[in-house]
């Protein structure tokens, strides 16, 4: 039986920012040029607390920008190593495939969550998937975790476990809901 336990992360949106473009055939996106690339502040933090709780931190990300022909694969890669070299992930599960590829590692779909379970021998009745859409609560969902939403202007009717302001949020999330539960077993014994 498996005993890890892990975070996934969403990237866009959650670790970066993610971009508001009204008027193109997505309205909210990866960042499709360097300049667009932000931080969202506290991420390393987060994920020490997380590290320090005995969680994996495994980023999971849809990835199609490149397959849309919405950016060129030289300034994605560049984007990409610039967050994968900024924060310390214990692994990263991607999918770059476009939405209708039937890909079953693209969210929602939990294929990626399933396979880092695989990987690392993780118990995803333990774990739990952070991100600012549907996609990531509906894969949390389907992989058995626990689900946090990371509150956005364009999430509003999107379910899940907790909403919180951002990803530090959801840490402090996580450790309140594994002190309820370390407090329900010592009540039991």
């Amino acid at each position: 039986m498996f005993k890890q336990k892990a975070v996934f992360i969403d990237r866009d949106g959650t670790v970066i920012e993610a971009i508001h473009r009204p008027d193109f055939v997505k309205k909210i996106t990866a960042p499709f040029y360097e300049d667009e690339l932000r931080f969202f502040p506290d991420i390393y933090q987060a994920l020490e607390e997380l590290k320090n709780m005995g969680f994996l931190r495994i980023m999971v990300t849809n990835q199609p920008d490149v397959a849309n022909g919405y950016m060129e694969e030289e300034v994605w890669q560049k984007i990409q190593t610039r967050v994968v070299e900024a924060f310390p992930f214990d692994g990263i599960k991607m999918c770059r495939h476009t939405p209708n590829s039937g890909c079953p590692n693209r969210k929602p779909l939990p294929g990626m969550l399933l396979s880092a379970s695989d990987d690392f021998g993780i118990d995803l009745s333990r774990s739990y998937m952070i991100g600012d859409t549907d996609a990531d609560t509906k894969a949390g969902e389907g992989a058995g975790c626990g689900t946090i939403l990371i509150d956005r202007f364009y999430n509003q009717d999107v379910k899940s476990d907790s909403r919180v302001k951002d990803l530090l949020s959801a840490v402090k999330t996580i450790k309140f809901t594994e002190k309820l539960v370390q407090d329900l077993k010592a009540l039991k014994h």
